[in-house]
């Protein structure tokens, strides 16, 4: 059974790599987006204002769309040059629900009470909010940024009905129709239901990409999604100008393990080195099965020395591990052999810091295997 403590800290510990490549994805779909929708609705109000140049609930409306639209210029051209981070989804997503609720709240007090309440236009702007915000693929901007737009919201009706006289203004303002309460429980009722949407929707995505990029046998990441994360920590690397050491980790003699014990055995051996790996690394780290018995790690912002001791503490665990045999008494002992290179040294794509790594692991090998090798050791 789950504690609730672990389940709220993995909650709160936000997306992993794979979910935080897909949410600065999608936060560049809705950067797109709201570009366009923000231009298509700056057709109205401007329409509005040279109809009746001096209404002021015109006036504010262009003014918070024209706001909106520089807002939107701004994200959109901030993600071309900067990394996706959760708290940019969290802050664009309160930002474009605080926007809506400016205007209708701008329309409550320039126009009629009723305006805000009963309006038909900026309100559904509330659920194209609601909608873009499962592109972000974190539950827990679903969580918190959606419902302070449904708090905004019930904020908003909560004033309006404690401060004006909603029969009255019915009367006098004819053409924004009625007051009805329970239109506005529907509408909350609905802005709730699109927040648990975009949560529901977050949380099966995030099942499925876990299950598409992990490796069924070890959980590690798998090296068809680890080609497309190893460009996009090489990209953040160098807009930080932060140090990044690739290491290729091979088992010793993996194929005697299988001929001498059988393929369970080996699966033993394998989940056994990938567990030691994962409960060794930082959890800003990365560990990945690259295929078969060799895997790929990631450092971030260690320097060549500090790369080293690590890897070098890895081995040492690996080589002290005694991993049962399946369905037999005894137990195999085996080692591994490491390369490691270095972003910027090495190379500055993925492809030259794989080789060079995929050298310095030939170099360990032909040197006697169970050791590491990196720098000039290679030499």
């Amino acid at each position: 059974m789950k504690e609730p403590g672990n389940a709220w800290r993995r909650f709160w510990k936000g997306p992993d790599a794979a979910m935080l490549v897909a949410g600065g994805d999608g936060e560049r779909q809705v950067a797109y987006v709201r570009v366009v929708v923000v231009a298509l609705l700056l057709i109205t109000p401007i329409y509005r204002l040279v109809r009746e140049s001096t209404n002021p609930e015109n006036i504010w409306g262009f003014i918070v769309t024209l706001a909106a639209m520089m807002f939107a210029l701004f994200v959109h051209f901030y993600l071309r040059h900067r990394p996706y981070r959760p708290w940019l989804g969290f802050l664009t997503t309160c930002l474009d629900g605080s926007l809506v609720s400016s205007a209708l709240l701008l329309f409550v007090i320039v126009g009629s009470p009723l305006s805000g309440v009963n309006d038909k236009i900026t309100f559904e702007v509330y659920f194209l909010v609601l909608m873009a915000i499962s592109l972000r693929q974190d539950r827990r901007i679903c969580v918190l940024a959606g419902g302070l737009i449904v708090l905004q919201y019930a904020l908003l009706l909560s004033y309006v009905t404690a401060t004006y006289d909603l029969k009255a203004a019915s009367l006098l303002h004819h053409p924004y129709g009625t007051y009805s309460a329970a239109d506005q429980w529907t509408r909350i009722i609905l802005l709730s239901s699109a927040v648990f949407i975009s949560y529901a929707y977050v949380a099966k995505s995030e099942a499925l990409v876990n299950r598409a990029i992990h490796d069924p046998l070890t959980g590690l990441l798998n090296r068809g999604y680890f080609d497309t994360l190893f460009n996009f920590e090489i990209d953040r690397a160098r807009r930080y100008q932060q140090l990044l050491a690739v290491v290729i980790l091979d088992a010793d003699y993996f194929k005697r393990i299988n001929d001498s014990h059988g393929h369970f055995a080996g699966d033993a051996v394998l989940k056994a080195l990938a567990a030691t790996l994962r409960s060794g690394l930082r959890e800003s780290d990365i560990v990945v099965r690259y295929g078969g018995e060799e895997f790929v790690i990631l450092l971030h912002e260690v320097g060549a020395k500090a790369a080293r001791d690590k890897v070098e503490a890895l081995r040492e665990a690996i080589e002290q591990l005694a991993v049962a045999l399946p369905g037999a008494d005894g137990s195999i002992r085996f080692t591994v052999s490491a390369g490691i290179a270095f972003y910027p040294d090495d190379g500055s794509v993925a492809h030259a810091l794989l080789s060079c790594a995929d050298q310095r692991l030939l170099h360990a090998k032909q040197s006697g295997r169970n050791r590491v090798v990196a720098g000039d050791q290679a030499a």
